[in-house]
């Protein structure tokens, strides 16, 4: 799989530039993640999951006021539950999570850019990224989506490296390891669309393509071994200990979710489309203008 070709880059400054740019922009994301209460009801929810777990010493079964929760996994609650007893509780941990994977997601897009396209394409990639409407907004409000975002993104990347055609069998086996355990942090995070979303993904590209022989080169053993070590312990301890949860989880949190009004949300799908544009804004014409661009490529 080959990297279309960019024109001849400018030069760049010097590492260091991009070092001290780094750490004002870390500055700027970290600073006022206390500068305002908690919103209700999301924030508030997630943030008294994790501090009951924190209190408790009870990090497989979430409780919210005391009643068990089962409608999320617990990777955002661990990360805050022990966040919370390093800093205390207050509204600038209970952001953390959050704003080290949105902050986590700029610097990987950059990290990966650079891989595919060089040092400017990958300057650009992260200060899109970075100060795109929704990566600002959900890296620091309290809500599980930045978090399975960063994972989504994380295995995006390590599948786009492993297949490279540069990339050697070494290469592509360790960053396919690496795209097994993203996904494995994506369904600790959000439930089956961490493996659902790469796996749809991934069967539109290859049918797309016609590239059918990547399916050869995913290491189909060792990553699912490695997925299943990473997210089997909690769902078999959770489950051993409260006996309704795999119904709850899999049957009424995904399927009746996903299928029925169950949740009362019953919005058409097209209403993604105009949220899709509020979030990379201001960015958005050069979405158009980077899909133009993309077709022409890959018609000539």
């Amino acid at each position: 799989m080959s990297a279309p070709s960019v024109p001849v880059q400018p030069s760049l400054p010097k590492p260091r530039f991009f070092i001290v740019l780094t750490l004002l922009f870390g500055l700027l994301w970290f600073g006022q993640l206390d500068y305002r209460k908690l919103v209700k009801p999301d924030e508030g929810r997630y943030a008294e999951i994790s501090r009951e777990m924190a209190a408790s010493g009870d990090w497989v079964t979430p409780r919210l006021n005391g009643l068990k929760y089962f409608e999320k996994p617990p990777m955002q609650y661990w990360a805050t539950a022990a966040a919370f007893r390093v800093f205390g509780v207050n509204e600038w941990t209970a952001r953390l999570w959050t704003a080290l994977t949105g902050f986590a997601g700029v610097l990987l897009a950059a990290f990966a850019a650079r891989r595919l396209y060089g040092r400017h394409v990958g300057l650009l990639a992260g200060m899109v990224l970075g100060s795109s409407f929704y990566q600002v907004a959900l890296g620091h409000i309290n809500t599980l989506d930045m978090g399975v975002a960063f994972f989504l993104e994380l295995a995006l990347v390590g599948f786009l490296l492993a297949h490279r055609d540069q990339a050697s069998d070494k290469d592509n086996r360790n960053w396919m390891l690496i795209t097994w355990a993203a996904m494995a942090g994506a369904m600790l995070s959000k439930g089956l669309i961490g493996l659902v979303l790469p796996g749809a993904a991934l069967v539109i590209y290859v049918v797309r393509t016609g590239q059918w022989r990547l399916l050869a080169r995913m290491h189909w053993g060792k990553g699912l071994l490695l997925f299943a070590l990473l997210t089997l312990p909690w769902f078999v301890l959770v489950s051993q200990r409260n006996p309704e949860f795999l119904h709850f989880f899999f049957i009424h949190e995904h399927f009746q979710r996903f299928t029925t009004d169950v949740a009362r949300r019953v919005e058409p799908w097209w209403i993604f489309i105009p949220l899709l544009a509020l979030g990379i804004s201001p960015w958005l014409s050069w979405l158009g203008q980077s899909l133009r661009d993309g077709v022409r490529a890959e018609s000539n």
